[in-house]
């Protein structure tokens, strides 16, 4: 099969900022103290065995409902830039982080509004750092510098609050936010946050996962899906990429959900990007050989899109696993992708999760045409028959059983 998306695209960045001493803080990989048994968890995940055994799987055997949707093209909603791993999908919403700020758009692909406008008056903000959202409450948050911005899908303005800085942040039940710090410096005290709607931190958990860059620099790696904290059925999650344990998240502590069992495919501390202080040349060849998966909880199954370390990589295709919960196994997806046999023709590749249990495959309108010259099929499918290459992306959502 011939795979248009080569890479998933990803980020590298030093930051001239000295370091301060940290004494007295355990090291190592281990990130919770507070462990405590939950019924069912942990659930093992036999990643480095489960891969060697490659299963078809069939959009139908997974998809109660696809829809294959051209976002609509006008001046107001160019799409650009989008940050892919934030999009989000409430009721019949999606919501889309770009160059152009927060969009709406239905699931049929019609523009509603551009949620908020930049500025600094109430409702505005300077810049889009991360969002999040909560289905029951319908409201979609929005994080700013040192803010966090609350709309109703309709996009009624509802509230504002102060947030420390983090990288990332998802929802814990009605009034609490869960903010992710990402440990650049190897030296951060805090590993999460849990806010209020006041802005006030009430708890926090600490970063375990300490070392020490020689040259006091920082430094940054990132893929374009990276998602270090979620939520799932009103649960709030943590996954961070160099540790192998999912936690769920709540008001007291963390509880080991899931541990992916990456045996020789985990990368060595030694290895790490940040170790070695930001040196491609000496970080690229052997990060290939270890391996970066998402993660994407569902209601029935967990899917692993992965790439190696060497997430830069232009030779280098996605591939995917699954973990079929019921089963209790895991495995790579022949050919990386998920065969398309319902309507539309489109290969399906899970790329983030934007509503429970709601996966999205994210293509921009060229891809989709260069899909079409090998199977002309695909523009036969009734959204598709007028697609132009420099039109809106394409979005496929696939609403799982």
């Amino acid at each position: 099969m011939h795979m248009v998306k080569q890479i998933r695209m990803a980020g590298v960045l030093p930051v001239c900022l000295f370091l301060l001493s940290c004494g007295g803080q355990k090291s190592g990989d281990q990130q919770a103290e507070d462990i405590s048994g939950v019924s069912g968890y942990p659930v093992t995940i036999a990643f480095e065995k489960g891969i060697e055994t490659e299963q078809e799987v069939l959009l139908s055997e997974i998809a109660k409902e696809v829809k294959i949707v051209p976002l609509e093209t006008k001046p107001e909603c160019l799409v650009a830039k989008v940050n892919k791993g934030m999009i989000q999908m409430v009721d019949h919403n999606l919501f889309i982080p770009c160059s152009e700020g927060l969009l709406q758009f239905t699931d049929d692909g019609k523009f509603v509004r551009s949620v908020a406008k930049r500025g600094q008056g109430p409702g505005e903000y300077a810049a889009v750092r991360f969002i999040a959202a909560n289905d029951r409450l319908k409201q979609v948050y929005l994080m700013d510098h040192g803010k966090l911005l609350t709309y109703s899908v309709d996009g009624t303005y509802i509230r504002e609050c102060k947030i420390p800085f983090c990288w990332q942040f998802t929802v814990l039940g009605d009034s609490t936010f869960v903010g992710y710090i990402y440990n650049n410096t190897g030296q951060k005290k805090d590993k999460l946050l849990l806010i209020n709607q006041e802005g006030e931190t009430w708890n926090t958990f600490p970063q375990y996962d300490q070392f020490t860059i020689a040259s006091g620099l920082n430094y940054y790696l990132w893929g374009r899906y990276d998602r270090y904290v979620y939520s799932f059925k009103e649960e709030a999650c943590c996954k961070e990429y160099y540790n192998d344990t999912v936690f769920t998240v709540t008001p007291e502590q963390l509880q080991p959900r899931y541990i992916l069992d990456m045996g020789r495919y985990k990368i060595p501390k030694e290895r790490r990007f940040e170790i070695l202080e930001g040196n491609w040349l000496v970080y690229s060849e052997p990060a290939q050989a270890y391996l970066r998966p998402d993660f994407h909880e569902t209601s029935q199954w967990v899917f692993l899109p992965y790439t190696s370390w060497d997430v830069t990589s232009e030779d280098e295709s996605p591939r995917l696993a699954m973990y079929d919960k019921k089963k209790g196994v895991c495995y790579k997806v022949k050919n990386d992708r998920i065969k398309n046999d319902m309507p539309g023709g489109l290969p399906f590749y899970p790329e983030a999760r934007i509503a429970d249990d709601v996966l999205l495959y994210y293509l921009e309108a060229s891809e989709v045409l260069e899909l079409a010259e090998e199977d002309p099929s695909i523009l036969d499918y009734e959204q598709l028959k007028n697609l132009k290459e420099d039109d809106n992306p394409v979005l496929m959502i696939v609403q799982l059983k």
